[in-house]
């Protein structure tokens, strides 16, 4: 079930995905709020890293540039990448390298602002480009001590 919240009072919106099957996850308790109000509301959460693993699924599935954009943001917030296969890695560096143009300017801009979407067509995704090309060198690094 796919639910969309607006308000008249805010231009962005909020979609919530439900699903009915249930997978093993990591939750955490955590209070729900908004700089736009005084409510605040506990809720069981994804962790970080779990959001991580999961926002790392649906690029691999959907290829969605706003998954692209959610993993670079929670990586220079300091959430590490879970351990990623050489097939991960290669796979996820190609999905970051065919985004277009059009997607920056229009799909990426419809949920950043203004100042963000510059940022990002000027430079793509290449925090997130290096990180992964880190992680295969430690990988690389990791398995050629293994097989020494």
């Amino acid at each position: 079930m796919l639910v969309e919240i607006r308000t008249g009072n805010y231009p962005k919106r909020l979609k919530l995905e439900i699903r009915r099957e249930q997978k093993e996850c990591d939750y955490q308790a955590k209070i729900a709020f908004s700089r736009f109000s005084t409510k605040q509301v506990p809720v069981n959460a994804h962790s970080l890293e779990q959001t991580m693993k999961n926002k790392i699924e649906a690029l691999l599935d959907r290829g969605e540039i706003r998954d692209c954009y959610d993993i670079e943001f929670m990586l220079r917030r300091g959430t590490d990448l879970p351990g990623l296969s050489d097939k991960q890695i290669d796979e996820l560096r190609k999905r970051v390298a065919g985004f277009k143009d059009n997607d920056f300017k229009v799909k990426l801009g419809s949920i950043v602002e203004s100042k963000t979407r510059a940022y990002y067509i000027q430079n793509r995704f290449s925090y997130l480009t290096e990180r992964l090309d880190r992680e295969k060198s430690l990988q690389s690094i990791s398995n050629n001590e293994l097989s020494s």
